[in-house]
């Protein structure tokens, strides 16, 4: 901060000193507080950038799914992993999803929420009998899942249904679901 006021000094003198009329008449309590103020929103500005840096820096990148023939088997994979960051980014900002109990969330955050009530419970998940038609960048797809849910008693439960979802393909050439409808019966 105190480098941040005597740079504003400095600026305002024109030669790198004190102002000139601090000069004459001295540094005035009421132009030293002002320039204090100056400094101290400066290095708070300062602090709130570097803060918002450091953790996009920290935050992994993940690469998106440019061929749609790939988009399932990174569904499932990081779906298995619980990866929330993976998974969440397979869906666009606003999404409709309705999870396998048919329960609807609009948006990321709900999508979040749901997969990490669902990562609580240690799920393993195969999806097959996957299909999807293409116009442009607007995919139909179908599929059908499988999942195995650890018991406590050590056996374990399995559950089937069956998902219709609309992707689309987004800027940076990856697919991402606008709409996951999670709660079809499988056949």
């Amino acid at each position: 901060m105190i480098a941040s006021i005597l740079s504003v000094l400095r600026a305002r003198s024109g030669e790198g000193g004190v102002p000139s009329s601090a000069q004459q008449d001295g540094l005035t309590r009421a132009h030293f507080l002002r320039v204090a103020a100056m400094g101290a929103v400066t290095a708070g500005v300062g602090l709130t950038a570097g803060k918002a840096l450091a953790g996009s820096a920290s935050r992994k990148r993940v690469p998106p799914i440019t061929d749609i023939d790939k988009l399932y088997d990174a569904w499932q994979s990081r779906f298995n992993a619980a990866d929330i960051e993976g998974m969440v980014d397979l869906y666009v900002t606003d999404v409709t999803y309705i999870n396998p109990e048919g329960k609807a969330f609009n948006g990321k955050a709900g999508v979040r929420a749901d997969f990490l009530e669902a990562f609580k419970l240690k799920p393993q998940l195969d999806l097959h009998d996957r299909k999807h038609l293409l116009y442009r960048d607007i995919a139909l797809t179908t599929n059908h899942w499988t999942m195995t849910l650890p018991k406590p008693d050590g056996t374990k439960q399995t559950l089937t249904g069956g998902g219709i979802e609309v992707m689309r393909k987004s800027a940076d050439g990856g697919w991402r679901y606008i709409i996951d409808d999670a709660s079809r019966s499988a056949v």
